[in-house]
């Protein structure tokens, strides 16, 4: 015996899955701004994060992206051999590292935001701003929501995503 599906919520969910596809397809194919290694979210997201603050230990990184020390250290060994990185070891306690951005990390985070945001320029020609507005608020509400429903944690949209 089937459970009755809500129409509305199922469009939704099809849609999302739609956008995520759309996203990795337009990201495969046209592939990225700023030269060297295609950035996976993760990897945009953590230059992002160093882009726009302090350098952060190995031990933050794994905070604040939910995993595990062994797997920010996988994560981030790439973006050094990279030259998008650079591990430097705290003077006074070797087993601290810090990871700080390098001059290539920042243009390149930049290059690929810039064109992200041209793509979505282009794809918006035809809207008007209080329509733009009115999805920038509902993606955030959205994001806001699947954050704390999914990961069952109250602060985990305050720890990782960008307030509004």
């Amino acid at each position: 015996m089937g459970t009755s599906v809500d129409p509305e919520l199922a469009r939704i969910q099809e849609s999302i899955a739609w956008l995520i596809r759309l996203g990795e397809f337009h990201r495969f194919h046209r592939g990225e701004a700023g030269g060297g290694p295609m950035l996976d979210r993760t990897a945009f997201l953590l230059l992002s994060r160093l882009a726009d603050g302090p350098a952060l230990t190995m031990g933050e990184i794994a905070e604040q992206f939910d995993m595990t020390p062994s797997t920010a250290t996988r994560r981030v060994a790439p973006l050094a051999d990279a030259g998008l990185v650079r591990r430097d070891r705290h003077p006074d306690s070797h087993r601290t590292v810090f990871i700080t951005i390098t001059n290539a990390g920042r243009a390149r985070v930049e290059a690929v935001r810039q064109a992200r945001v041209e793509t979505l320029r282009h794809t918006f020609r035809d809207w008007r701003p209080e329509e733009l507005g009115t999805l920038a608020t509902t993606i955030d509400r959205l994001t806001q929501t699947l954050a704390v429903e999914l990961t069952h944690d109250e602060d985990f949209a305050g720890r990782h995503l960008r307030s509004t």
